[in-house]
């Protein structure tokens, strides 16, 4: 798993960013994710794929010391759908590197507004 410091110097190499505008601007992309779907409005990266809320049924679960039923309300949950391009790219050899950035480096970011 890649950490936060390695995306970082990862985004710094194959632009011309320094570490700290690089960290300002991954930390700039987390944030305005989070704005958005916790407002309830998709954020859609063209070819990459979607991260929205969606809400997850009330449901019966156990307690596991217990095994006493319990009701879990309904909850917000953030997903991520992947893209086609995404789709493509984790099926070819990782190595092909400049495949996969050739195909992510295309994306647009829309963010779609519900009225």
């Amino acid at each position: 798993m890649a950490s936060k410091q390695e995306l970082i110097d990862y985004v710094a190499d194959r632009t011309e960013l320094s570490k700290v505008n690089a960290a300002k601007a991954i930390n700039a992309f987390v944030e305005a994710i989070t704005y958005y779907i916790s407002e309830g409005t998709p954020v859609h990266i063209s070819n990459f794929g979607t991260f929205e809320v969606r809400k997850r049924a009330a449901r019966v679960s156990h307690d596991v010391h217990s095994r006493e039923k319990i009701l879990v309300g309904e909850q917000n949950i953030p997903v991520f759908r992947a893209g086609k391009a995404l789709k493509l790219a984790t099926k070819q050899e990782l190595s092909d590197e400049d495949m996969v950035i050739e195909t992510l480096g295309n994306m647009i970011l829309e963010v779609q507004h519900h009225d």
